[in-house]
């Protein structure tokens, strides 16, 4: 009888762990969560983005995943380029999970540089706080 109720009681604790787990990665199928706030960056920076459509925002506190470099890869290298020296993005073309994309520096030279299509970008517009995935942008130009 005891080895009974051993049995169910591992299949209980079994079932119930399964199911915990089970319900957690649910959480990835609602979509994204609302957007109440950004990641602060340690400098305050300023830009007008255009997404794929044409329509162009201004944002303070911009940021890419709440760091103040463009990371990114050229070539097999992983770089990361300061905001400070950049002028403006474009983002080129698609292909496969990265986006090409255009940087050019405030001296007179440009770079090539991949990014994961999923990369985030965070900002605060005058109506509130706004994020981007690379796929969706067009242009990001900074701001004096």
């Amino acid at each position: 009888m005891t080895k009974i109720k051993l049995r169910k009681n591992n299949l209980c604790l079994f079932l119930l762990g399964a199911s915990c787990l089970w319900l957690m990665g649910m959480g990835e199928l609602g979509g994204t969560a609302p957007l109440e706030k950004i990641p602060i960056p340690a400098k305050d920076f300023k830009v007008e983005v255009i997404d794929q459509l044409g329509v162009k925002t201004n944002l303070a506190k911009f940021s890419q995943e709440g760091k103040v470099v463009l990371a990114g890869k050229r070539g097999q290298a992983q770089i990361a380029i300061p905001f400070e020296i950049i002028s403006k993005i474009e983002f080129i073309k698609l292909e496969g999970q990265e986006v090409i994309l255009k940087v050019s520096l405030r001296e007179p030279k440009s770079y090539e540089v991949k990014i994961e299509k999923k990369s985030k970008f965070f900002g605060q517009a005058d109506f509130g706080p706004l994020r981007i995935e690379a796929q969706d942008l067009k242009i990001i130009n900074f701001l004096p």
